[in-house]
């Protein structure tokens, strides 16, 4: 199951990327390139942060489910994340259509940014369930006097506890 001082370091830890990213990107904007700034720049990067929110909470909601429902709650909001990124675009295209070089370069450095972000946070999180996971399994197997029984391991007989 999914903490909830997961969900809150995911939190704070997607609030410091998109805080950073966006002041990034407004520097590139106002001191490299002042002309290619567009009035539609502050919806990407909210864009983006509430796509993180949907994330956490629907991975929070298919570890409830079970974890082997991870891997599959990870592509799923990876497919999602790319056909509304696509739509977005589509729509900029046909409803705005000013400066589309700028926002469609813009759009592709947040997506491939939180993407980044995503997947690394998602990656130490499946790294450090798999530790536990482990370290459990080898308390239950060396503490475990059947299992070493089993694996004829064992001088014991199990069912006496005399030797054989």
């Amino acid at each position: 199951m999914l903490s909830e001082t997961v969900k809150r370091k995911f939190i704070r830890e997607l609030t410091v990327a998109g805080i950073v990213l966006t002041g990034a990107a407004l520097l590139v904007f106002h001191l490299l390139i002042p002309g290619r700034y567009f009035a539609w720049f502050p919806l990407i990067p909210v864009f983006f942060y509430l796509f993180g929110f949907l994330y956490i909470y629907f991975f929070a909601f298919s570890c409830m489910l079970g974890a082997e429902k991870m891997a599959m709650a990870y592509l799923v909001c990876k497919v999602l994340k790319f056909i509304l990124s696509a739509l977005v675009l589509i729509f900029y295209g046909f409803a705005v259509g000013e400066d589309m070089v700028a926002f469609v370069a813009t759009f592709v450095f947040f997506y491939f940014a939180f993407l980044f972000f995503e997947t690394r946070f998602f990656l130490r999180f499946e790294a450090k369930l798999k530790l536990s996971k482990q370290v459990d399994n080898e308390k239950n197997t060396v503490h475990s006097n059947d299992t070493a029984a089993v694996a004829g391991r064992s001088g014991l007989d199990t069912e006496s506890g005399n030797r054989r």
